[in-house]
């Protein structure tokens, strides 16, 4: 089965969007539906084809081994560049050409080393730069408590009643990308990983935009709630001070 019927197939057993794909793994959307046609050659380039055909993969829960070998041999069996052979330039019998050619020589030796070392850097860069796991853009703000991993309080400690609203957010089973608003100024966006957890806190409101909701438990004021969605489901919830905690409201 060819590469992008794979990804696509992938795609569409989770019911995944192009919209919540580009949020979650950072890539433009245009890229990925390029990869699900096999238009490699839409992409910025080879070393960029590989890093997002990787994350891509990786994120639809693919085989990455088996996706990348099968792009690599179809890479390979492509129609080498023509090549165009130059006649030798004959050398006229002028005085002092023997030193005229080993100028021109070391000239080009020194082009070619500073063409290889510009190569090399930019392949190093876009290597070191490839979107394998999107990066968690985060703000503390006053209002937000701190994580379970750096809070000293112990952890079987039951937390206190808090003025405002409290939102307890933990994600399970797969990542889920999310924004949090507290009274109305963003104060998370980003990627939680299976197990990891977030509380938030607010004076009046809480919004939530989660990817994937079917991946996150919510708790507020101390009140299960349970999972905001469906898995793969893009979901958005707000929670006001002084309102019975539910999931059917938007």
């Amino acid at each position: 089965m060819p590469i992008g019927e794979t990804l696509k197939n992938a795609r569409m057993k989770k019911e995944y969007t192009f919209e919540y794909l580009e949020e979650a793994t950072k890539i433009r959307a245009k890229y990925l539906k390029a990869l699900e046609e096999d238009q490699f050659d839409v992409l910025p380039g080879p070393v960029y084809a590989k890093a997002f055909l990787r994350t891509y993969a990786k994120y639809l829960e693919l085989d990455t081994e088996d996706i990348m070998m099968e792009y690599n041999l179809m890479a390979n069996n492509a129609p080498p560049p023509v090549v165009v052979e130059s006649k030798e330039i004959e050398r006229e019998p002028v005085a002092g050409g023997g030193k005229k050619w080993r100028y021109l020589a070391a000239g080009a030796a020194v082009v070619a080393l500073l063409a290889f070392n510009a190569l090399y850097n930019t392949d190093k860069r876009a290597e070191d730069n490839k979107p394998d796991i999107p990066q968690t853009v985060q703000q503390e703000p006053a209002g937000q408590s701190s994580t379970p991993e750096n809070n000293n309080t112990p952890k079987d400690t039951v937390p206190q009643p808090v003025q405002g609203v409290r939102v307890v957010l933990k994600v399970s089973d797969d990542p889920s990308w999310m924004r949090v608003e507290a009274d109305g100024n963003t104060i998370f966006s980003g990627t939680l990983e299976p197990g990891q957890m977030k509380d938030f806190q607010a004076e009046q409101r809480i919004f939530l935009h989660v990817g994937n909701a079917g991946a996150v438990e919510v708790s507020v004021n101390g009140k299960d709630l349970g999972r905001l969605g469906a898995v793969g489901k893009v979901e958005k919830k707000t929670f006001t001070v002084g309102e019975e905690p539910n999931l059917t409201q938007g």
